[in-house]
């Protein structure tokens, strides 16, 4: 592969790796290194990616797998208590709720069995199509579409009891 080539099919990719990235190591900083260590990783082996099918698909891959050792390096921050700057923000309502919900899909999320959540986080917030996601997981897409479901399905219900037992605390 040569350096227009690789500036073309794979440095353009590292804009659409980034909020996996960001996503798994929660962290904008080294969510740029991850990606950047991928970058370098896959240019030293420019040679190779002409072997490669889908470029897409296995530079997501090298991108999950450094942010993978980068979780297995890095140690939990526990906070003993909230910042007094977070403590004294003023909370608009609506975008407080809208925040809320996020925060509540994103911790449903987390919950989702290894398998489920990476599916639906490549499917559903990185826009991969079912064939990339396959290829990122090495496994059919018929699989994929199983794992998807079955995510979406818990979402939708832990979301659904959530907001029935706080509409059952309003009365």
């Amino acid at each position: 592969m040569t350096e227009r080539e690789f500036k073309d099919k794979v440095l353009t990719l590292s804009k659409v790796v980034f909020p996996m990235a960001r996503r798994m190591l929660k962290d904008n900083d080294m969510a740029r290194d991850a990606v950047q260590h991928s970058m370098m990783k896959l240019w030293e082996n420019r040679k190779e990616l002409d072997k490669c099918t889908n470029i897409k698909a296995f530079t997501y891959t090298v991108v999950r797998n450094v942010c993978i050792d980068e979780l297995k390096r890095k140690k939990p921050v526990i906070f003993d208590e909230i910042p007094q700057s977070i403590k004294d923000k003023p909370v608009l309502n609506d975008h407080h709720e809208r925040k809320e919900v996020i925060e509540i899909i994103q911790d449903i999320i987390e919950e989702l069995p290894k398998n489920q959540r990476e599916v639906i986080q490549m499917r559903d917030i990185d826009g991969l199509e079912f064939e990339e996601i396959a290829g990122v997981l090495e496994t059919d897409i018929a699989y994929i579409r199983v794992l998807l479901s079955r995510a979406r399905k818990t979402v939708k219900e832990k979301i659904e009891k959530i907001y029935a037992y706080e509409a059952i605390g309003r009365r």
